[in-house]
């Protein structure tokens, strides 16, 4: 069973190994919220709506506003955590919205494995009422870790509630589709080190038509520029995506603009060298682009490191400076705070990605990195393989499948012996 709650970027991340488990012939249901049950559909995979849905953009608005009213500049992680258990407000909403429908729906359905998004918190509280192995599914950079140090004093009142002793918000292991040189170390504040089971990426956007125009090579340099889908729902300001475009243009390159329906409306004036690309999946078109600029989400970051595509990011929220700081330390992304935005700051910014070769090749090493990675396939074999035997998803030296490198509670590979896995017979997944 995997399970999230009702937002597409939260769930996109997880699909890949989803497909992969059902494609080799496991039982596999996506949980989660009813808003979302339409986008698992259209992914190809079953769904059950359970719990209650939450208007998280009405949530996330008023949290912005906030934010703006308390802070001058973007505050960095280092300044959040004087918040403590306050920066999980959101998962925790979350888990008091579909707990109770998770536990009454995989009480009969009867799960072997439960995989959940990291700020799930009814993932590993179902599992540990279950007595199941519970497996972190991460988005790539992992900014959800940081909230480790935390997660206790969020999860109290649930454990309480349900009668459950600790319950590890990292799982028994982290799937991490992050190539290790990219990924967030562990230690630091955060008294666990997570288990990461290191996995390629592969973008998945959703469902979209390829236009014709991508299957030719430009003339000029290509630059996509995108808002993702998230910021302009909590707080179209934040969409700086006209503006952004307009300086781009101005160095004679070609511009798409990747742009939701609802963000559409966001451009005005469209200039003659910029295609306004509405609904096309970021995986077809990046990988014909030179350069990207955006907002440093996760989907939207990923995607570009998987295309070998170097990045400005104009990071306007906490998670998004982490992935900014992490991507610009590769050297394949520079960083532009939302203070210092501005047309001639994005131009030169850009013309930096596309004329000094140091950033491409950058981008083409951490591309070269996550893609030497065991793929999803591997990876399911690997979970549902061990799950079958009866083995701890917890000790995976004793039972990593050929070409999935452990990682140990220090970060860093571990021993890895070859498994003695055949194809297993179906699981509940």
């Amino acid at each position: 069973m995997f399970t999230t709650w009702n937002w597409t970027t939260h769930y996109f991340p997880l699909v890949p190994l989803a497909w992969s488990m059902r494609a080799a012939g496991h039982e596999v249901v996506v949980a989660t919220q009813p808003g979302l049950a339409g986008t698992v559909s259209r992914s190809g995979l079953p769904v059950a709506a359970v719990g209650t849905d939450v208007d998280v953009a009405s949530m996330m608005s008023s949290y912005v506003r906030r934010a703006e009213r308390h802070a001058a500049r973007l505050p960095e992680w280092s300044s959040m955590r004087k918040f403590g258990a306050g920066n999980c407000w959101l998962s925790v909403a979350m888990c008091r919205a579909m707990a109770d429908g998770l536990w009454e729906f995989a009480s009969r359905w009867r799960p072997d494995l439960i995989v959940f998004e990291p700020t799930t918190y009814a993932g590993p509280l179902v599992a540990a009422r279950l007595g199941v192995p519970a497996v972190r599914h991460t988005w790539g950079i992992d900014f959800a870790y940081l909230l480790r140090e935390f997660d206790e004093e969020a999860l109290a009142p649930f454990r309480e509630q349900w009668g459950l002793g600790p319950v590890e918000t990292l799982g028994e292991v982290t799937v991490d589709p992050c190539p290790p040189g990219l990924q967030i170390p562990s230690g630091g504040t955060v008294p666990v080190a997570a288990r990461r089971l290191p996995m390629r990426y592969v973008p998945y956007n959703g469902p979209g038509r390829v236009p014709d125009w991508l299957l030719t090579r430009p003339r000029a340099p290509r630059v996509c520029v995108t808002w993702g889908v998230s910021s302009g729902q909590f707080d179209p300001r934040q969409v700086v995506l006209d503006e952004t475009v307009r300086a781009v243009a101005r160095l004679g390159v070609e511009v798409v603009a990747a742009v939701s329906r609802a963000d559409r409306r966001l451009l005005s004036t469209v200039p003659d060298n910029v295609r306004v690309a509405e609904g096309v999946p970021l995986h077809a078109l990046l990988p014909t682009c030179d350069a990207l600029v955006s907002q440093g989400g996760l989907g939207t970051v990923m995607t570009a490191v998987a295309s070998g595509v170097p990045q400005l990011l104009v990071p306007q929220t906490t998670d998004r400076l982490v992935n900014a700081d992490r991507l610009g330390a590769t050297g394949a992304a520079r960083t532009l705070l939302p203070d210092q935005h501005g047309a001639q700051a994005v131009g030169d910014h850009v013309t930096a990605l596309l004329t000094d070769p140091a950033h491409a090749a950058a981008a083409r090493r951490l591309r070269a990195e996550q893609d030497a990675l065991p793929d999803s396939n591997a990876m399911a074999d690997l979970l549902s393989g061990t799950v079958l035997r009866g083995a701890a998803l917890g000790d995976m030296s004793e039972t990593s499948a050929p070409g999935v490198p452990v990682f140990t509670e220090t970060g860093r590979p571990g021993p890895a012996t070859p498994a003695l896995i055949s194809r297993p017979g179906a699981a509940h997944a």
